[in-house]
């Protein structure tokens, strides 16, 4: 049971995180000249930047606890499903029908994965 609540943790933070990162991408800026070199991050990015990092120790544990050919296309498919959710939440980012016929593939692709003979 815990290994699916720190599954569920890891796509959370995945999926916020790479959202945040890319909100705060927005209002970051590199500036490079001869004398300096300037960069303006803001704290959106940062905040997407540490959920990535706790994403990642995350899955290096979550790689423990399962197999790999399992969890690997689970965790990417609905951590696929939640970055669109958010990214149109807090990306005003349209969800069109084919990318909801791509999560019926996923859901349904979890399920026979998961299924056991």
């Amino acid at each position: 049971m815990i290994a699916w609540i720190l599954l569920l943790v890891y796509i959370l933070t995945s999926s916020v995180g790479m959202v945040l990162i890319k909100k705060g991408g927005i209002n970051t800026s590199f500036a490079v000249s001869k004398e300096k070199v300037q960069v303006q991050i803001s704290w959106v990015i940062l905040f997407g930047i540490m959920l990535y990092l706790v994403s990642f120790v995350l899955w290096m544990y979550i790689l423990q606890l399962f197999n790999l050919t399992y969890i690997s296309p689970v965790a990417y498919g609905i951590t696929y499903i939640f970055i669109m959710i958010f990214s149109y939440l807090l990306l005003n980012e349209t969800i069109r029908k084919e990318q909801l016929v791509g999560v019926g593939f996923i859901i349904g692709g979890i399920f026979i994965a998961s299924y056991k003979i």
